[in-house]
């Protein structure tokens, strides 16, 4: 559990901003970068989301922080968060890519799917397991993760902690987490890492807005638990250099994919696949940029399947 695991603090790679060189030695030895205060925009995007909240009873009303209200998850239509003007430019903003670019040294593709957390006071079933971004969005091995506190995040509040180096190690093994469930796609059973299976010291920080967190598409990362009165708010996207392979998944919204895997599900029902095959299928579908057609589903439905059966007579 989280009380047995020891959180340390990030480097701080702030006033290497200008220095590609150093940022990406750091990069490679770490597998992340912390950077302190050096977006702009994100207090806008903040306001915008407790506002929202505040029309929708989640956050009380006449406060600036996102004090809950005791409102269920269920009650939250994030709909309007994603489509708040503020989240898109967040990542239009010439300074932000300015400084995206400086850390990757080149040119630089945003995705277009950045992913709104909403994380509540004490909901145990809605907290991201430790995982590794690349298990997803099997695009290709140069995107990078970049996590963005939209408030201050403590450690009552709870942010995201990660375990350096860990990257080195390639893949690790997923399984269906006890109990956890997403609320990116509500209803669908998380997979995750066993704690127990990440020996690495975790590192964390007391996290501002404008900071930016950076790590690696292998790099192993946690959802702290919320423990505070507030309704942790913070997003996240991906980042890559302009020139490298890109699919369905990275040109499209959280909303275009919620449809997407709706979609595919029925299908996938329709045709008898169990809900671990799906998850397969889905991930496949996007690693592919395939649409969900059922010919597309019937044919991954064969080869993932025969995949399985190999695997179990080995």
């Amino acid at each position: 559990m989280a009380s047995a695991h020891t959180l340390g603090q990030f480097r701080d790679a702030t006033a290497y901003l200008g220095n590609h060189e150093r940022l990406q030695a750091m990069f490679d030895e770490d597998g992340y970068l912390f950077l302190r205060g050096v977006l702009e925009g994100v207090d806008r995007v903040k306001q915008e989301f407790v506002r929202s909240l505040q029309r929708q009873g989640a956050v009380r009303a006449g406060v600036s922080e996102p004090i809950w209200t005791g409102a269920k998850l269920e009650q939250i239509d994030d709909g309007d968060l994603y489509g708040a003007p503020s989240c898109r430019e967040l990542f239009e903003s010439p300074h932000n890519l300015r400084v995206f670019e400086q850390i990757f040294g080149e040119p630089v593709f945003v995705f277009r799917s950045p992913t709104v957390r909403y994380a509540l006071p004490n909901d145990s079933e809605h907290v991201s397991p430790p995982h590794q971004d690349y298990f997803f969005v099997r695009i290709n091995e140069a995107f990078r993760t970049f996590w963005i506190p939209l408030m201050d995040i403590d450690e009552e509040v709870g942010g995201l902690a990660i375990a350096p180096g860990i990257q080195r190690k390639g893949l690790l093994d997923h399984v269906e987490a006890d109990r956890i469930f997403s609320y990116v796609f509500r209803g669908r059973k998380q997979m995750g890492i066993p704690l127990e299976s990440v020996p690495q010291p975790w590192l964390t920080a007391d996290y501002h807005a404008g900071d930016l967190l950076v790590f690696h598409n292998l790099m192993v990362h946690w959802a702290l638990p919320n423990r505070s009165d507030r309704v942790r708010l913070s997003i996240d996207n991906r980042c890559q250099p302009v020139d490298a392979a890109r699919t369905w998944q990275a040109e499209r919204s959280i909303l275009e994919a919620r449809q997407f895997r709706k979609t595919a599900k029925q299908i996938a029902n329709e045709e008898g696949a169990s809900e671990e095959l799906f998850e397969e299928i889905i991930i496949e579908l996007m690693g592919r940029g395939l649409q969900p057609e059922r010919p597309q589903i019937r044919s991954l439905m064969a080869e993932l399947g025969k995949a399985s059966k190999a695997g179990q007579v080995r």
